[in-house]
Order: C-alpha cells, then structure tokens, then sequence
C-alpha cells in the first residue's frame, strides 16, 4: 500500500492479513478503506470542492478550500485511465463525483496520478448526499483511495470495469455531526443499508456505532469512543492538527440480529478554519478475514508452542548427556526390531554408546503378573544365578517396585543403589554400580515389564534427564509390545500355513515336490496353496491355486476351497474342468466368499497307451490333461532341456459366474519330463511382468534339466524370489520317470515343508 507524501500511516493501516498482491494484476486492497484514505466534500452544483481531511489535502498541497473541482484535480495531478466511468476515456473527478443515474448512486473510477506522480493510480468512489439534510444535499462525499497499479495496467481498456464493483459494493459511508451532542448519523449510503439492513430512516439520528451490540468488545469499544471525543470539536488546540483517520474492527449487528466484523474508518471532514465539520465513516464486512487472521494466529500459537516445546526437549536433551542423540539413535533402532531379544540388544548398545552406562537388562511381567524375567540377548551377561534372571512382583528392588507404583525409580548414587538393589549388586559387582534407574514398561495401560540401567558412577538425575529416561522407557515399551504382537502374528500364520500344507502321495514312478514360501512379512498370510490326491483308478489330481487376499480371511477361504475340492476331484472319475465347475456351483450355493484363480491336472493313463506301450515292453504312456482358471500356465521341461508353456484360452476366475464355461486340454508327458504348476509370486515382481517372469522361469528350468526335483525346486527359489520375496507363492513340481525301470531312490515321498 502507498503513502502519500507528508503525514506517514501508523500500523492500524496496513492491510488485513491475507491480502495477496497477485503479479500482472491490479493490487487493490481487500478492505479499501485501509491505508491513507483522502476524503473530499464537494459541490456537485457549484463544482467546487468545499473541504476535505489531511490526506486529501496532502494529495494537493498548496491548493485553499473551497477550490474548482477541476483545480484540485490537477493540483493533485489526476487523470482518467482508459475505459473509466461507464467505460469511457477522460472520466473527470466530477463526473464521479456526480454519481450514477439512480439517485443517490455510488460510481467508480480508476485514476493515475501523472508527472512527479507517474505510476500511482488512486481508486475513486463518489456518492451524493441523496436524502441528507440541507444544504448537503447538493454535495457529494469523494473517497480516494491508493493502489499499486502495474506499468502494463494501464495501457488496458475496462480497468476499471474490472475492480469497481468489487470496491464499491463492500464499501459503506456514513455522515454523521459531531457538533451534536452524540455525533449522530445525518446521512447513510445505499452500501451501509445493503451491508447492516438499516435504512436511512432506521439510522439518521442515531448514534453513529449505533450497530454495536453487548457483545462487541468493550475495550475496543471504549478506546473507539475515547478517540471520538478527543477529536471532537474544541477538544484539539486550533494550533493542533486533528488526527487524520479513527480505525477500529468491532463486532456489529445487522438489523436482522446476525453479526459481523465490521471494520470501521472515521474520517474529519475539516472546515475552512481546519475544524471538524464532519466525520465520515467508511465501513466494511471483514468478517471472513478476521476469522481468517484469528485461525492464523491460532496456528502460529500452536507453531510456537511446538516450536518452544522443540527448544525445551533439545535444551533438556543436551542437559541429559546427550540424550537428544539417545532418544533418536533408539527410535531409529527400535524401528528396526522384530523380537524382545533384539529390543533388548537394541537397548544395551544404545544406552552403552550414548549414556555412557555400564550395564542394562529387559525384564518382562508374565501373564499373572507375579515375576520379572530377564530377556536373554547377545548384549546381556547370562546369569550364573536363579535371581538375577527372574525378580518376583513383590521383591524389594528397584525394578519390582517400578512396576508395583507404574513408574520410574532413581537411586544417584553407589551407596544408595547398592542398598536399594542388593541382588543387582551382588551380581553385577558392588564397585560397579555407582547409579541406577529403574523404568516401568507400560503399553496400552498395562504394566508388561521394566527396564534396568546402571552407571559406574554416581549421576544427579536431572529432572531433565529422567524425563529423557522415561522416554526411552516409553519407546522401548512401543518396541516391545510390537514385537510381542508380530510373534504372535508369526505363530499363528505358520500354524495356520502348516496346518494347509499337503503330505503329497507317492504314485508309482512320478515324484512329486512342493515349496511354500511365505512373504517377507511375517504376518503375511496368504491364500496360495497346492495340492496332490491320487484317485481311486490310481491317476494322478494336481492342484494349484490362490485366492485373492493377504489376510486371515483369504487362508480361511483358501481352506474351505481346498478341502471342496480335494472332495470333489476324489469322489468322482470326472475330467478337469468337470470338477472345477462342481466347485465354483458349491461355493455360490454354500455362501462361501472369495474368488480364485486355479490349475486342476490329472495325470492319467487311457488303456489304449497301456497296451500300445505293453506292446512295446513299457507301462504306458502318461498324459496330463488339466483345466486353467484364470491362472498362470502350468510350464513342462523334457528331458532335453527344452521348455513348453501350457497355454490354454482365458477363462473365468473362480467365484463369479457358477456355470462358466470351462474347458480340458490334454499334453503327453514323456519318460524324465517334469511338469511345474505355481502361483504368481514366483514370476510376478515389481519391475517384472507375467511374460518377463514366465521367460526368466522357463531359462531357469532349461539350466535345471540334469538336477533332481528336489535341486531344481530350489534354483528356482533362490533365482525367482530370493531372500524378500514380496508376495508367497506355492510350487508344486511332478516329474514323471521310466516305467521300464525300478523307481528311482530320489523319488521316495517325503513331506516338504
């Protein structure tokens, strides 16, 4: 915002927070009665301008009122900017002065100053007296306000057309007397009724803060009206100038009872004799803005707060021997554990580097709460006692009582540790124990253990520095209960995986191997699964599949699809996509949720091989014939080396639609052929897509054509997922052998699990 030369403004008229200055745009100020605010009073009938406030007379010094309205306009150097007044070039200060055609009627204009003045423009708004007692009626009020107008602004037609309305209708004027006891209104602007609901015969000759209410602050309220009688007439020495404008934001009331900020401007309009004739006040609805700038002075609070809560942490963390560092080398490290014992390692190398102690130990309650017992890890001695690795509730010792009042114990010195902890002591060694902490580990309101530090020497205990321990027993009781949750997650996602993990048969001369291997994730449960059944007819059922999830719900679906399924494909001599269909209608008609992709093969021999290879001394030929929804291709390596991908047409996923149409497709199996069946997370990666890691599985299988089952199902492991696989997959590999010979040793059955 600009000032004019002469009378500098005072912090009052800087602009509500939150008034952007956009580049390229006229920057007006959100409330345009801020800032220095020139008012003039002029004649619209003689074209005189008959007086004005400080400001005005600022803009044209030299010039006495009353003056030709022209020749204040070009002693404060003024001229109209293209597409002014009703979008007209040379609109003069008159004209707006003049008004609109409605009587009574605010107008708008945009004008620059010009020569020493080049590049400040002055925002105009005239508005007649319409209604106001004699002889104001043929006069109009003048409000002239500063803006920063860019160089290429002003070369653009219909600025002000583009501002006008925004300024002239937020900004309501009022006239009021001040050489009447009360200062009462003696004329409202069409704008005051539009923002208060008050109309001219509702408000001349009322107090002018009339709208105030019992709510609107008092103190601002006191100080507005202090100001009001220091100003008035007779109340400033003649050799005194009045003060140029009275700013207040108060809290008003429209007529209908509904407040608003109302930010209020009162202005002298001084006399020929430089007393106050008049004041006019300019008000503005700076509702949105004040909330705005209270919500912003909440959130620096609030920053400051955190900020100063920040500098009380660091000062108490360097107070602490370094224990700022302490608080984040454990967080950091604590993040990374996944078992007590590595909590507890976590702890003793932590506390040993940062804080110098010489000996700490993890303690955990049992369910009952009657004992502590000591962690075992690599960090903590091992105990040639009973005592020192379990600590009964009731003990008399610095941990014990720790967890009896739910809170931490400091002993600062040897002599007093030593007495407070005789068993720690005893084992740890009376010279070394020069002080001690105790810190209770409470998680989610329960006590589940303590944690014992100790120093060589003596220590003070800062109330800074136990603020910094109990954090870390706070931390360390976050890191152990999370490692106690994901034991619990492990324990029962592998009973849940062995429970559905197959013993694969062992039919004549085909050697059948698995692999489950389980995500990263400990908890990561999944719904792969494989299986292997031999029918009544001795053929062979192979089954791979996975249903959609990583969760409990996903096993539990995976395991109601699986024992379907074993059921179905045992209970009849049907083909592949047969027994597929049984099961999709099952689960629609048992409510059983849950989609699924599937392979189901069957090796089988028809009698016409048997005798065609009788014939020839062998057994007989070994077909595959299998049935794919939706799942990736079953892969078969020959004896050579070379590979083939079981492709088949796309079809529909196990769950949706019960009587899909599904199909059997039929491949011979030759003598040392082996057939691999598995689930997606062996091929799919990130970065790597089906095609890439089905090409990637068919190069490993060509390297594995001389390796047993065993051998090749984990190359294809250690080449495929690794040591993080990102998803399980299952495996399930058949590798049919001569029938012309006895059954290889290595095809012997064994559980792999």
């Amino acid at each position: 915002m600009r000032q004019w030369p002469g009378k500098g403004e005072d912090a009052d008229s800087r602009p509500v927070d939150g008034a952007a200055r956009v580049p390229g745009r006229l920057d007006l100020p959100v409330v345009a009665h801020e800032g220095p605010v020139a008012v003039l009073v002029v004649d619209v009938v003689a074209e005189q301008v008959l007086s004005g406030n400080d400001a005005a007379r600022r803009l044209a010094p030299g010039l006495h009122l009353p003056a030709a309205v022209e020749d204040w306009s070009r002693a404060a150097g003024l001229e109209a900017a293209p597409g002014g007044l009703d979008g007209r070039d040379g609109t003069s200060l008159l004209r707006v002065a003049a008004g609109g055609p409605e009587p009574g009627q605010q107008t708008t204009a945009l004008l620059h100053r010009v020569a020493a003045h080049a590049g400040e423009a002055l925002w105009a708004t005239g508005a007649p007296l319409h209604g106001a007692p004699p002889p104001l009626q043929t006069r109009s009020l003048l409000v002239l306000v500063p803006v920063d107008l860019p160089d290429a602004y002003g070369t653009r037609a219909g600025a002000g057309r583009d501002h006008g309305s925004v300024l002239s209708s937020g900004l309501a004027l009022t006239l009021s007397d001040p050489t009447v006891e009360g200062d009462p209104l003696v004329w409202v602007s069409s704008t005051f009724t539009q923002l208060t609901g008050c109309t001219s015969s509702d408000a001349v000759g009322r107090d002018l803060l009339f709208w105030t209410g019992p709510d609107t602050d008092p103190h601002a309220l006191a100080r507005l009206r202090g100001d009001l009688v220091r100003t008035s007439r007779g109340a400033v020495p003649a050799e005194e100038p009045a003060a140029d404008a009275i700013r207040e934001t108060l809290l008003a009331h429209r007529r209908d009872g509904s407040a608003f900020y109302n930010h209020l401007t009162v202005l002298p309009v001084l006399d020929e004799d430089g007393g106050t004739a008049h004041r006019i006040s300019l008000q503005s609805d700076v509702t949105a803005h004040v909330l705005a700038r209270h919500e912003r002075a909440r959130e620096r609070r609030d920053t400051d707060e955190r900020l100063d809560a920040a500098r009380q942490a660091q000062t108490a963390a360097e107070d602490a021997d370094r224990s700022g560092r302490l608080l984040l080398t454990l967080s950091e490290a604590l993040t990374a554990t996944t078992t007590v014992a590595e909590v507890a390692a976590t702890i003793a190398d932590v506390v040993t580097v940062e804080l110098g102690a010489t000996g700490s130990g993890l303690l955990l309650a049992d369910a009952a709460r009657t004992r502590l017992d000591l962690v075992r890890s690599a960090a903590a001695p091992t105990p040639a006692d009973g005592v020192w690795s379990r600590i009964g509730w009731g003990d008399d010792v610095p941990p014990a009582q720790a967890v009896r009042q739910r809170a931490a114990v400091f002993s600062g010195d040897g002599t007093a540790s030593r007495a407070a902890d005789p068993v720690t002591a005893a084992h740890v060694g009376p010279a070394t124990v020069g002080a001690s902490a105790s810190l209770a580990l409470i998680s989610a309101g329960e006590v589940i253990g303590a944690v014992f530090l100790s120093w060589a020497e003596p220590r003070p205990f800062s109330s800074r520095h136990r603020a910094v321990l109990q954090a870390l027993g706070r931390y360390t009781a976050q890191a152990v209960q999370r490692a106690v949750l994901a034991a619990e997650r492990r324990s029962a996602a592998e009973v849940l995986q062995r429970s559905l993990l197959t013993r694969l048969p062992e039919p004549d001369h085909l050697e059948l191997r698995s692999r489950y291997v389980p995500a990263a994730a400990g908890e990561h449960v999944g719904g792969d699964w494989y299986d292997a059944i031999v029918q009544r007819d001795g053929s062979t059922v192979l089954v791979i599949g996975d249903v959609t999830g990583h969760d409990m719900a996903a096993a539990a679906h995976m395991g109601q699809m699986r024992g379907l399924l074993r059921a179905f494909a045992y209970d009849r001599d049907e083909p592949p996509a047969q027994v597929v269909t049984r099961l999709d209608r099952a689960l629609a008609g048992l409510g059983v949720d849950g989609l699924a992709t599937l392979v189901l093969g069957r090796i089988e021999q028809v009698p016409a091989d048997t005798a065609q290879a009788g014939a020839a001394g062998g057994r007989g030929l070994r077909r595959l014939r299998w049935t794919n929804a939706g799942h990736p291709p079953p892969l078969l390596l020959l004896a050579d080396g070379s590979t083939q991908v079981l492709t088949s047409e796309a079809e529909m996923l196990i769950g949706l639609l019960p009587d899909a149409e599904r199909s059997d497709h039929l491949v011979a199996l030759p003598p040392g052929s082996t057939v691999l069946l598995y689930t997606d997370g062996l091929i799919e990666h990130r970065g790597r897509s089906l095609e890439d890691g089905i090409d990637d599985l068919r190069r490993v299988l060509s390297s594995c054509r001389d390796l047993s089952v065993e051998e090749l199902l984990d190359r294809v492991v250690v080449d495929l997922v690794g040591d993080s696989p990102e998803d399980d997959c299952a495996i399930l590999a058949v590798r049919a052998h001569p029938e012309d010979r006895p059954r290889p040793a290595e095809a012997a059955g064994r559980r792999v699990v």
